[in-house]
């Protein structure tokens, strides 16, 4: 499996893949073999078979699922082809090809617990993003380095780009914690050989953010087609097309209530509007959000849809006075 590594693959490799069959097949290659050790050594022999068995596949029963990424699976709604179908070995994009091949998301099904479970369909996402974000690296695309053998600051810096740009999305997308902290290992070993060439560092977040807004921007277009709210306010149909259009909410915000559910209150003309609930999701992307403006878009397009009842019966007098005026 290590010959994939080099060429014109671009496979996650180490740290990253300690816990899954696809990382544990990709990690340990079968030594070469006398042909009749099973004769000379049948203990041995039994050893090694056990030792490189292959899980039994399990199925996706209790492994967390993201409808929008696996709308773009299915659909094919990717800026090149996903296959994820089949059992693998690796995850891996190969720029010659242009194809992300993943291994079947009951791979990633290996937890002893219901949370280990839930987790390894989150860590099947985050594979998959990772591999799409090395897919955006082509010259039509987003033109990045391409190049390099495995274990230079070339493909260092490419495996950083794209294990950044995963976890950044993972988080904006709620992911556990724990997926997020595998990230940071798997960063670890690569960043010791980013430091013989530092200029690539002042690049890679640049890099990120590129990535991460043409990932998101194909997946909000699953999120609206199954009626879901976009992660990117800029997505948003209901936001205003008029950047400079005045915000009529005062004092909005989200909150959470003593029974520990979240709510948005905020004001419209000099009304309170009072407390509306909303879901748990919609408030952790609130939160997680980290640019100001983002963070106002984001409360302006909740409160549009949660007071639309409301600004719907302020507006009727404003819209019979205006009547009025005109039949005179």
């Amino acid at each position: 499996m290590e010959s994939r590594i080099h060429g014109d693959m671009y496979v996650r490799f180490g740290g990253r893949y300690g816990e899954t069959y696809c990382r544990k097949a990709k990690r340990h290659s079968v030594p070469s073999l006398q042909t009749n050790l099973s004769e000379v050594q049948p203990e041995r022999m039994k050893k090694l078979k056990e030792k490189f068995k292959l899980p039994e596949l399990r199925d996706t029963e209790g492994m967390y699922a993201h409808p929008a990424l696996d709308r773009m699976i299915q659909s094919q709604g990717w800026l090149c082809p996903i296959k994820a179908d089949k059992q693998e070995g690796s995850a891996y994009y190969s720029p010659s090809k242009d194809i992300v091949v993943l291994p079947m998301k009951a791979q990633f099904n290996i937890g002893g617990t219901p949370e280990e479970t839930y987790r390894g369909g989150m860590e099947f996402y985050s594979t998959l993003l990772h591999e799409m974000t090395h897919s955006t690296m082509t010259p039509e695309r987003l033109n990045r380095e391409m190049g390099g053998r495995f274990g230079d600051p070339k493909y260092a810096k490419e495996e950083l780009v794209a294990e950044l740009t995963a976890a950044m999305i993972s988080h904006s997308m709620g992911f556990d914690s724990k997926i997020t902290d595998n990230s940071a290992a798997y960063l670890d070993s690569w960043i010791g050989v980013l430091k013989k060439e530092p200029k690539f560092i002042v690049s890679i977040m640049a890099d990120v953010n590129k990535a991460s807004d043409m990932i998101l921007d194909h997946v909000d277009k699953q999120r609206l087609a199954l009626g879901e709210q976009p992660y990117l306010a800029k997505n948003d149909p209901f936001l205003p097309l008029d950047p400079n259009e005045e915000v009529p909410f005062k004092n909005a915000a989200i909150v959470k209530t003593r029974n520990g559910d979240y709510a948005i209150r905020a004001s419209y003309d000099g009304v309170e509007l009072g407390l509306k609930a909303v879901s748990k999701d919609t408030a952790r992307t609130f939160f997680q959000l980290t640019d100001y403006k983002d963070k106002e878009a984001f409360l302006n397009m909740t409160a549009r849809k949660s007071y639309e009842p409301e600004l719907a019966m302020m507006r009727r007098p404003q819209i019979q006075h205006s009547g009025a005026r005109m039949g005179m």
